[in-house]
């Protein structure tokens, strides 16, 4: 007996997914502006805004700063993060696509997740390894860990 079948014989393409609301967070890295670049398209096709996620590691802040210039470190972490976004929203913006930017004091994945339960987002487009993670061979572990914890597409690129 033969299991195959025809995929127009049991696709119900009504039950797609439609992507309203896509997040790309981003650490500046080359393979973040990759995932920025499908997640413009994606939101492009989709009609959909696009929100841009810096996340703020401010643990990282506590290696790279004494006591008394935390607040600086932390303007110097949020003005990067500014920077980081701001050059996604160009993008987006040029493409046509609405765009939404965040900075937050928080680890990246939580970041992420938080994001995602608090806006609605449908589709999480993101680099496959970031700046801290350059060499990995396959994924990053701030991607692995946000594609095992949601219950929505993540898309790498």
């Amino acid at each position: 007996m033969d299991d195959t079948t025809d995929l127009d014989e049991t696709a119900d393409l009504s039950d797609a997914a439609d992507f309203d609301d896509i997040l790309v967070p981003t650490d500046g890295s080359k393979t973040a502006r990759n995932g920025s670049m499908q997640a413009i398209k994606f939101a492009q096709r989709n009609d959909a805004t696009l929100h841009v996620l810096y996340a703020m590691d401010m643990g990282d802040a506590d290696y790279v700063a004494v006591p008394s210039n935390i607040e600086e470190t932390r303007t110097r972490m949020e003005k990067k993060g500014q920077k980081y976004v701001a050059e996604i929203e160009k993008l987006a913006d040029d493409a046509g696509v609405t765009c939404v930017t965040t900075v937050t004091a928080n680890t990246p994945v939580e970041a992420i997740l938080e994001y995602v339960d608090d806006h609605d987002i449908d589709l999480v487009v993101m680099g496959k390894r970031g700046r801290s993670d350059p060499d990995k061979p396959l994924i990053g572990s701030i991607t692995n860990r946000v594609i095992g914890s949601l219950d929505i597409p993540v898309f790498t690129a």
